[in-house]
């Protein structure tokens, strides 16, 4: 590889981020302010959504059912929220278990810094996109989650089933209470 070609390689993650500011959550200027909090209040809403049919699903089924949610009921869940909220939204992990939430351009520099922290270590924050506003909001691994994103030998027999099925390329196990497991994202224009 030439020194250029490396050069540009290295530096190619820096630009994605070149025509955007962030801010935290808590300090966004007055003429975002508006679109973030769209977007705050949007990934609230959708996070209820989720966590509330997950849970009635674990109560009902326990953890497969659960893993059911999430393949079968989430993105229309989030389709339904964002078109409802008038925002783009979604969730996305540096340890995808579903490829479809990939992160996007604007996501991926934040997600790559906050691998492998604790959530309480990834504060929510705000960019400035040019036309719209991204809002992120970490993903906290709760004691619930360790069902069927917990360290692998600690998985049910039946989860690990569930879940080889249903997602054959799963990077998303592993994670104890308290690990960033991610972000909700969502766009919101100012």
């Amino acid at each position: 590889m030439t020194r250029k070609l490396l050069l540009f390689a290295l530096m190619l993650p820096c630009a994605v981020f070149a025509d955007s500011t962030s801010y935290p959550l808590d300090a966004v200027p007055n003429p975002l302010k508006a679109a973030a909090a769209k977007g705050e209040a949007a990934l609230k809403a959708l996070q209820q959504k989720l966590l509330t049919r997950v849970l009635d699903r674990m109560k009902d089924g326990g953890p497969s059912a659960a893993v059911a949610v999430c393949r079968d009921e989430a993105a229309q869940l989030t389709a339904e929220a964002a078109k409802e909220a008038g925002v783009a939204e979604g969730r996305t992990s540096n340890r995808l278990r579903n490829p479809r939430n990939a992160a996007p351009a604007w996501v991926q520099g934040p997600l790559a810094a906050a691998a492998g922290k604790t959530a309480s270590a990834v504060r929510p924050v705000v960019f400035d996109l040019g036309d719209r506003v991204g809002v992120l909001l970490p993903i906290p691994v709760r004691p619930t989650c360790l069902a069927c994103h917990g360290p692998p030998d600690a998985l049910s027999p039946d989860v690990k089933q569930t879940l080889a099925k249903a997602y054959p390329q799963d990077q998303a196990t592993g994670y104890a209470e308290g690990d960033f497991r991610g972000f909700m994202w969502a766009e919101a224009k100012k």
